[in-house]
């Protein structure tokens, strides 16, 4: 028997309430929290997040990848109207020996997306801009509704969809799926369903079949493929894209990740309270309230607690402590100094490129 499925409140959309007009968050890769240049995917690896909400993922199947980096470009003035940047997929070639199952896709997984946009004849449009400096190369689209973890849920399925041979220049491309039935089916009891988007430019004969295409297709050369003004539409009309107002869409990924970075040598990250002479705990506000608690603060580079009298002691760990979804704290170790009960302050050490992050993916 199907169990019964908790009706989502308002709260659990406010980040994208106009979901049936676009349901994809950062449509138009606008924000890159994480750095916009030269992210290079590792072969097999857990998917990578470049532009917010969009993840790479590549598996070679027992061949050799090329190079595939990830970035941000901007848009020739003029050349796509309500377009400002696009994401960008460069290879240094065909890569070699690729095995049936190899694979490489671009995905957004939509927040409760398989309750809300799913069911039975209901239909979803999915329509982008995409180009390449590759001559013959083939981008496909497809969609899984996944009905979560926790519990029995339903296994998830694969919606087959289309692919395309790309041109050297910005054309709009459509793709009409139409759903599966929710009627029989079970949901996750941990409410962390979704519906999601896969763009494939890379794929075995076992999975080009997702993409509506029986074969398999290569990287086939090296250069670039570009895409735009994703976007998946209610229905089965390919609406006008409508670009976001940049706060908007900043304030609806950070509410999957968030990332402080420095932007001084000595930038100012959060302030707490020596425990001992070698340790204090820190506590970080976030802006926006994110899905789930973190599992980790995620840090990187060189940090120091301030002291009262002003000077600095470098720091040797950093360790989780509290973790929720608007506040988290961490320990700080340092290696002596400290005086108990006194002010601190956690700082990055004449670093510019020390962050702190706080994920919450799906």
């Amino acid at each position: 028997m199907a169990t019964q499925v908790k009706s989502p409140q308002i709260s659990d959309y406010v980040e994208n309430s106009s979901m049936a007009r676009q349901a994809l968050i950062n449509g138009n890769f606008d924000v890159w929290q994480r750095g916009a240049t030269g992210a290079t995917i590792v072969d097999a690896a857990a998917t990578s997040y470049v532009a917010d909400r969009w993840g790479d993922y590549a598996a070679d199947d027992g061949g050799t990848l090329p190079t595939l980096t990830r970035s941000r470009v901007a848009q020739t003035p003029g050349a796509l109207a309500n377009s400002f940047y696009f994401s960008r997929l460069t290879t240094n070639g065909a890569g070699t020996s690729l095995g049936n199952s190899s694979l490489c896709f671009y995905d957004q997984r939509i927040e409760h997306g398989t309750r809300m946009l799913a069911g039975n004849g209901k239909k979803v449009t999915v329509s982008f801009y995409a180009k390449s400096s590759i001559a013959n190369k083939k981008f496909g689209v497809a969609l899984i509704q996944n009905y979560g973890t926790g519990g029995s849920p339903t296994a998830a399925e694969t919606i087959t969809g289309e692919s395309w041979t790309l041109t050297s220049s910005w054309v709009k491309y459509t793709h009409t799926f139409t759903t599966n039935t929710l009627t029989g089916k079970t949901f996750g009891t941990a409410n962390d369903d979704y519906f999601e988007l896969v763009t494939g430019c890379q794929w075995g004969s076992t999975i080009g079949t997702a993409y509506g295409w029986g074969s398999a297709e290569t990287y086939v050369g090296s250069g670039n493929i570009d895409i735009a003004q994703m976007q998946i539409c209610s229905g089965d009309e390919a609406l006008p894209f409508q670009p976001k107002n940049y706060a908007e869409e900043l304030q609806n990924c950070q509410r999957y990740y968030q990332r402080y970075p420095a932007t001084v040598a000595y930038q100012y990250f959060a302030n707490g309270n020596c425990r001992a002479t070698t340790s204090a705990y820190v506590l970080f506000h976030l802006q926006t309230k994110l899905r789930i608690a973190p599992s980790t603060i995620e840090n990187s580079g060189n940090f120091a607690l301030e002291k009262a009298d002003g000077n600095v002691q470098a720091v040797t760990s950093f360790a989780n402590d509290g973790l929720g979804v608007d506040k988290c704290s961490a320990l700080i170790g340092v290696a002596a100094n400290l005086v108990a009960g006194d002010a601190t302050v956690l700082i990055s050490n004449n670093d510019t490129t020390a962050y702190v992050g706080f994920s919450a993916e799906l």
